[in-house]
């Protein structure tokens, strides 16, 4: 498999991670994976990793904090936490409620967290305002320069200004229950994961919907390429992978097969600079997959828990991997 893309192995180390991975990050050459019994777990090339325990009950989110130095994560005690690879944890907020979704920008510094109806912003440290919504929000995302959230809820999905508090949004109605959602790079297209085993969008320059179907599972994980002409998506027993180009989007396109296997796909993360692919399965297993030849690499075997996490580094040398039955591992590469 050649460019990230020879991708030889330099270095493969296993990872005890003691709770299922919700989610994984990088801070500098550290990894670290959210846990599922409200740990975050910190790992490097070398070294003994490290345990921090944040919440009280499980983490249910977490994202990179604008700084690029800490993570938030959001747990089901309320809490909205600060929590730094040294092992610092500071509490943003106590909300009461779950907080199912943490976002944030590096480009805009504002933090975006959900709770039930609700979605609060933080600036500067500080809870600046609330957003209401019909219904329990079902995915948080925000465009590219951190300037306009989406939420997706029953009945559709609102877009509006994040920094503006008295912003009512743009509505982006379609029937049935909205959960996951992702904005396009150059945030042209809003698409949302459904309850019924499809994806919904809208573009926006015109509002125009467009329906992708056929899956079997729901879709619960959705990721970007770096120039926004794809979008890789799990829920099948490949990695669908839409085509994002003309004016109608991936409409009568069919979209990429990438690494068939026999298990669902539950992860992909596109690497940051290459039209790469890493996919996770139901089976434990994940591979890397090229689009230009459709060529899989295999990075880790299966297990005995479905791949729930997945995140490259910013340099795109090194990803994290981490599954539901506690098994995490970072894998680093060279390119020939």
């Amino acid at each position: 498999m050649r460019g990230v893309t020879a991708l030889g192995y330099k270095n493969s180390r296993r990872l005890a991670l003691s709770a299922a991975a919700i989610s994984a990050h990088w801070i500098g050459e550290d990894a670290l994976f959210a846990l599922g019994d409200g740990a975050v777990h910190v790992a490097s090339r070398e070294g003994e990793p490290r345990r921090i325990v944040v919440h009280s009950g499980a983490i249910l989110s977490a994202a990179l904090h604008p700084d690029g130095e800490r993570l938030i994560t959001g747990g089901d005690d309320g809490l909205v936490c600060y929590v730094a690879p040294n092992g610092a944890v500071e509490v943003l907020a106590h909300l009461r409620k779950w907080v199912d979704h943490v976002v944030a920008s590096d480009a805009s510094g504002i933090i975006a967290a959900a709770v039930g109806k609700q979605a609060i912003v933080f600036r500067n440290g500080v809870e600046a305002h609330r957003f209401a919504y019909p219904s329990s929000i079902g995915g948080l995302a925000l465009d590219a320069k951190g300037r306009r959230l989406a939420a997706s809820h029953y009945g559709g999905a609102t877009l509006r200004y994040a920094l503006t508090a008295g912003d009512k949004g743009m509505a982006l109605p379609w029937s049935g229950s909205h959960l996951a959602v992702a904005i396009s790079p150059d945030a042209d297209y809003i698409v949302t994961a459904m309850q019924e085993n499809a994806l919904h969008g809208w573009r926006l320059p015109d509002k125009i919907d467009l329906r992708m179907d056929g899956y079997p599972a729901k879709t619960r994980s959705f990721s970007w390429d770096r120039r926004g002409r794809w979008l890789a998506t799990s829920g099948a027993d490949s990695a669908i992978v839409w085509p994002f180009v003309g004016k109608l989007g991936p409409q009568g396109k069919p979209p990429l097969q990438l690494g068939p296997r026999e298990a669902l796909v539950t992860a992909v993360a596109f690497h940051p600079s290459e039209e790469v692919l890493a996919i996770g399965y139901s089976d434990g297993a994940a591979t890397l997959a090229r689009l230009s030849d459709l060529s899989v690499l295999d990075l880790v075997a299966q297990g005995d828990g479905p791949v729930s996490a997945l995140a490259w580094r910013g340099d795109g040398k090194w990803i994290a991997i981490g599954d539901e039955a506690g098994r995490g591992s970072i894998v680093s590469f060279v390119q020939d």
